[in-house]
């Protein structure tokens, strides 16, 4: 019953969030400049009746409150969130069309920096103070204070201009005539720029952890039984230790779903980073809400499943008393 009372706490913890951020997004877009109405009707602007006309039918003329009322009121009964002023496609169509490239691209990446940065965290604090140690940890220190951007110039250079292995742009979708092949080979490039920042920083969080398990009694005591050195390290040493990996990861998949836009734009990948870009340049303010909303309700989904995972590696957190 604690762990039950546990979760619905912070479900509705949750909920409020969500809540918090669908209403502080609301408000910034009213505050942005411009006028959809007059993107909309473009030199038809100029007629006021027309004017008057559309911000009835769009119900931009009614008071703030009751705008957000009716939002919160569609996007829950109904997954409502509205129409794009631009081309009139309803939002969340361009969101599930545009979804999956962004999901695939961060699963991806978090994938393959997970099964990067675990054996480099585990060999270099086993070799702690080593030359391989300091090798990986500069290594990490490099590739974290290198742009994204700058990255992914060098690599267009080297791997699509020079070598011609992968397209420099674009996006081929699983369900696409060419198949997994030419989808793997066009997110080649983008899924590289963004695994080598979070394996630099997934080594240096983990490493740093594992060197300080390391030093515990349970571990002297169980390379004083004769365990092999990959059993202690894999079966007693990395599981204590991935608290803040746990964390640092739970937070970059949050993170990475809104924030790859400039890898999603310079590779010409259509995701939500690039409709909220488009989104903004047309002062297209629905389909921006519904991105920020998609992102929000990610985040906060990923984030509560890290925290059921942390009773999964500690019994003592399924303990704990609910607070």
């Amino acid at each position: 019953m604690a762990l039950l009372k546990t979760v619905l706490q912070r479900l509705l913890k949750l909920l409020g969030v969500v809540l918090i951020v669908s209403f502080l997004t609301f408000c910034l877009t009213k505050l942005l400049p411009g006028d959809p109405v007059n993107t909309i009707l473009g030199p038809q602007a100029s007629d006021p009746s027309s004017v008057a006309a559309l911000r009835q039918e769009l119900g931009l003329d009614k008071p703030f409150f009751e705008q957000y009322g009716s939002y919160v009121h569609g996007v829950v009964t109904e997954l409502d969130l509205g129409r794009a002023y631009s081309n009139g496609f309803e939002v969340r169509e361009l969101l599930a069309n545009r979804l999956p490239a962004t999901i695939e691209l961060i699963l991806l990446t978090q994938v393959l920096a997970l099964l990067i940065s675990v054996p480099l965290a585990l060999y270099s604090s086993y070799r702690s103070n080593s030359r391989a140690d300091r090798a990986i940890t500069a290594g990490a220190f490099g590739l974290i204070s290198v742009p994204s951007f700058a990255m992914a110039v060098l690599l267009v250079y080297v791997f699509a201009i020079q070598l011609g292995w992968f397209p420099a742009v674009g996006y081929d979708r699983l369900s696409g005539p060419e198949g997994v092949g030419a989808n793997l080979r066009s997110l080649a490039l983008p899924v590289m720029v963004l695994v080598a920042g979070l394996t630099a920083v997934y080594t240096r969080v983990l490493r740093s952890d594992l060197i300080a398990t390391l030093q515990e009694d349970f571990i002297l005591m169980a390379r004083s039984k004769g365990l092999p050195t990959w059993h202690l390290l894999l079966h007693h040493a990395l599981r204590p230790s991935s608290f803040s990996l746990l964390t640092v990861f739970g937070i970059n998949f949050g993170t990475l779903i809104g924030g790859s836009v400039i890898v999603e734009y310079y590779f010409s990948i259509p995701g939500i980073g690039r409709l909220a870009i488009d989104s903004i340049a047309r002062r297209d303010y629905l389909a921006v809400q519904g991105v920020v909303l998609v992102v929000a309700i990610a985040f906060v989904v990923v984030n509560f499943l890290v925290d059921l995972l942390y009773a999964v590696l500690d019994p003592r957190v399924r303990r704990a008393p609910a607070r």
